[in-house]
C-alpha cells in the first residue's frame, strides 16, 4: 500500500512556510530570544515556521499569519517532542488525546468598501483597573456610572473602531432594547474590529455575577448578527446552546416572541429539533443542548455558549468550533458565572486569556470578568460590587438577603463569580483561606529556593521563591511569563534582589536557561514534593498573597498516581497547572534541612 504523501512538502505548505519566514519578527515565540537568520535552517539555532495553537494540533497547514512566528528549530522540535510524548501516554493508558484547538483565518474580502464606518469603541479602563496577578484595591468606576471589568484584556494595536455603535442604534431603535452601561462596554469590546473591517476577537469570555443581564447580553448579540448579514458577506447562522437546552430556549425567548409579532408566527419554531428562529432572509438563530452532536452537519456563523461552566470542553473543541471554520469573522462567546475547578472549557480558555491580560498583543481571546479579587472579604459590601456592575439598591437589598442564606462557597460563585476548588478537592477552601496572608514577606536573610516550571504546551512560565521565616512559616511568591526570555530576566532580577538563592528548573530549561541554575528537578522529585506540599498545607504553614493566577493553578490541579508514586499533576489533556507545581517543587526544597551546597549542573550560554 503507499504511503501518503507528507503534508509539509505541499507547495501550499511551503508558501506558508516562505511567508512567515519573510514577514514575522526574527524573536522565537517559544523562548522569546532572537532567531540568526543567517544560520541555515537545518541548523538547531535557525529558523522555522512555527504556530500557536500548533500545526500539530490543529491539522491546518495554511492558516495564514495570524498566531504564526519564527521559532529556533530546536525549540519547535521541543514543543513537538511534548505533544508527542503526551499523546504516546494517552495511548498507553487508552485515552482520549487532549481535546484540540483551533483557529480560524479571518477572511475579510467580502467586506465592501462602501461599508458605513462604525461608531469609534469606548474609552479603555484606565490604568491599573485590570491585572493578571493582584486585584486593584479600590473599585474602578465608569463614568456612566457602572464598575469596569476587573479583569480585562487589553486592546491590541490593530483594533481601529468597533461596531458596538452600530449594533446599540439598531437594538435601541429595532429591537426596541436598550443595553445598560455594562451590557453596552462589553459589546463594543466584543465588536472591535481592524481596518479592514474585520473583527479582532475569534473567542469572547464575558463572567459576571448572577442575575446581572448576561442573558439579555446574549440575545442582544445574537439578534444583531442574525440581521446583519449584509455586513458580513454572508448568511448568518447563529447557534446558542447550554449545558440544558431549555436554558438556551429561555434566552432566546423574548426574541422568538418579536420574531412572531415581526415577520409571523412561522418565524419561530419550538420543537425538539428544530427550535430557533428563522427571518425572511434566510438568516437563523439555531438552539441546541450542548452535547457531541451539537453544531454537527452545520456551517455557523458565531457560537454561543450560555453557562459555560457546565459545558465540557470537548463539546466546543470537537463539535462547535469546527463548524465555524468556512465563515467570515466567527466569533465563540464563552458566557458564564463562575463554577468550581471541574469545569475544563472555562479553566482552559480563561487560563489562556489571563496568561496574556497584560501583553501589548494579548492573541485572539478578549476576557471580561467582572469579579470580586481573591482576598477580598467576603461579608464586605464593597466586595459584592465587584461582580455586580449596576449596582442598585433592590439589588442591595436582595443580596443583603442572601448572604445570611447561602452557604460561603455557593456565595463566592454565585454573587462574587469568583472560581471555587470542587467540593471533593484535595485542597479544601480552609486550607486555602488559612494560609492566605499577602502581608507576609520574603526574609531578607537566608536562602531562597526558586523553581521554574512550564506548562504543557510551553507557552506559559511560572518562577516561584520560597523561604523559610523567623515565625517557622514557608513565604511562597509566584510569577507567571510567557517566554524563557523573560523567565531569565526574572531570574536576574531575584538574583539582584537577593543574592543567597538555590535555584532549581524542569528539564525542559536545562540547555535553554542563560541565568545559571543548581539543580533539575523531575517526575522523581515530584513525587517528594508533592508529599511535602500537602503536609505543609495540613499544618497551615504555607504562607501565600491568594494571587488569582496561583489560586486556579491549585484548583485545576489533581493529585493522581504515577510511577513512583502520588505526584500533583494537571488532569489528562489539560494544562495550567504550572504555577502550583512551581510553588511545589520551591517549598519542597525549602522544607530540605540542611540546605546543600550548591552545585551548578549546566554551562552558561554565552
Amino acid at each position: 500500500m503507499p504511503s501518503k504523501p507528507n503534508p509539509r512538502s505541499t507547495p501550499a505548505y511551503k508558501a506558508w512556510v516562505k511567508r512567515v519566514l519573510t514577514s514575522c519578527e526574527p524573536v522565537c515565540i517559544r523562548c522569546g530570544y532572537p532567531v540568526d537568520m543567517d544560520l541555515p535552517r537545518t541548523h538547531p539555532q535557525g529558523a522555522s515556521a512555527d504556530h500557536e495553537p500548533p500545526l500539530a494540533e490543529t491539522g491546518d497547514l495554511t492558516p495564514g499569519l495570524d498566531g504564526a512566528g519564527i521559532a529556533h528549530l530546536a525549540c519547535n522540535k521541543s514543543h513537538g517532542g511534548r505533544l508527542g510524548s503526551a499523546r504516546a501516554t494517552a495511548n498507553r493508558n487508552g485515552k482520549q488525546k487532549p481535546p484540540t484547538k483551533r483557529t480560524y483565518e479571518v477572511k475579510n474580502n467580502s467586506l465592501e468598501a462602501s461599508s458605513p464606518h462604525p461608531a469609534a469603541p469606548w474609552p479603555f479602563p484606565p490604568k491599573g483597573a485590570r491585572t493578571a496577578q493582584d486585584g486593584p484595591v479600590a473599585l474602578r468606576m465608569h463614568p456612566d456610572g457602572f464598575v469596569y471589568p476587573r479583569l480585562e484584556t487589553g486592546r491590541p494595536a490593530a483594533v481601529r473602531g468597533s461596531y458596538g455603535g452600530q449594533a446599540r442604534e439598531w437594538l435601541r431603535d429595532v429591537f426596541g432594547l436598550e443595553l445598560r452601561g455594562w451590557q453596552a462596554y462589553a459589546l463594543d469590546r466584543a465588536l472591535e474590529h481592524d481596518d479592514q473591517g474585520a473583527l479582532i476577537w475569534s473567542t469572547v469570555i464575558v463572567t459576571v455575577g448572577r442575575q446581572s443581564g448576561k442573558s439579555v447580553l446574549s440575545r442582544a448579540l445574537c439578534m444583531w448578527r442574525m440581521h446583519h448579514a449584509d455586513l458580513f458577506g454572508e448568511p448568518q447562522t447563529i447557534l446558542a446552546v447550554a449545558n440544558k437546552r431549555s436554558t438556551a430556549i429561555e434566552v432566546m425567548r423574548p426574541a422568538a416572541l418579536w420574531a412572531v409579532e415581526k415577520y409571523g408566527k412561522k418565524a419561530a419554531r419550538w420543537g425538539n429539533e428544530n427550535a430557533g428562529i428563522e427571518i425572511p432572509s434566510g438568516d437563523r438563530w439555531l438552539v441546541h443542548a450542548a452535547n457531541e452532536s451539537a453544531g454537527v452537519g452545520y456551517s455557523v456563523s458565531m457560537v454561543f455558549v450560555d453557562e459555560a461552566w457546565k459545558v465540557k470542553r470537548e463539546v466546543v473543541d470537537d463539535a462547535l468550533a469546527p463548524t465555524m471554520a468556512e465563515r467570515n469573522w466567527p466569533q465563540l462567546y464563552l458566557v458564564s458565572t463562575a463554577g468550581d475547578s471541574s469545569s475544563d472549557l472555562m479553566t482552559a480558555y480563561r487560563q489562556r486569556a489571563l496568561d496574556r491580560l497584560n501583553d501589548p498583543e494579548p492573541g485572539p481571546v478578549l476576557l471580561l470578568e467582572w469579579s470580586a479579587p481573591a482576598d477580598a472579604d467576603p461579608d464586605q459590601m464593597d466586595t459584592w460590587r465587584w461582580a455586580s456592575p449596576e449596582w442598585t439598591d433592590r439589588r442591595e437589598a436582595f443580596l443583603k438577603q442572601q448572604w445570611a442564606n447561602v452557604e460561603e462557597s455557593a456565595w463566592r460563585r454565585e454573587y462574587l463569580n469568583q472560581w471555587v476548588v470542587r467540593s471533593n478537592h484535595w485542597l479544601k477552601d480552609s486550607a486555602w483561606t488559612a494560609t492566605n496572608d499577602p502581608d507576609a514577606q520574603l526574609p531578607q536573610t537566608g536562602q531562597w529556593t526558586v523553581a521554574v516550571e512550564s506548562d504543557f504546551d510551553g507557552m506559559g512560565h511560572a518562577v516561584a521563591i520560597a523561604a523559610l521565616d523567623q515565625l517557622g512559616r514557608y513565604v511562597v511568591r509566584v510569577t507567571t511569563h510567557r517566554t524563557i526570555r523573560e523567565v531569565d530576566e526574572r531570574l536576574a532580577a531575584i538574583r539582584a534582589e537577593h543574592p543567597t538563592l538555590y535555584v532549581m528548573v524542569t528539564p525542559t530549561y536545562a540547555e535553554r536557561l542563560r541565568e545559571r541554575f543548581d539543580s533539575l528537578v523531575g517526575q522523581r522529585e515530584a513525587v517528594t514534593a508533592t508529599k511535602v506540599l500537602l503536609d505543609l498545607f495540613d499544618q497551615k504553614l504555607i504562607r501565600h498573597d491568594g494571587s488569582q493566577i496561583l489560586q486556579e493553578h491549585f484548583g485545576s490541579s489533581t493529585i493522581s498516581k504515577r510511577s513512583g508514586g502520588w505526584v500533583m499533576t494537571a488532569p489528562m489533556g489539560r494544562g495550567g497547572v504550572y504555577a502550583a507545581r512551581a510553588v511545589m517543587f520551591a517549598v519542597a526544597e525549602a522544607a530540605k534541612t540542611p540546605k546543600p551546597v550548591p552545585m551548578i549542573h549546566t554551562r552558561r550560554r554565552a
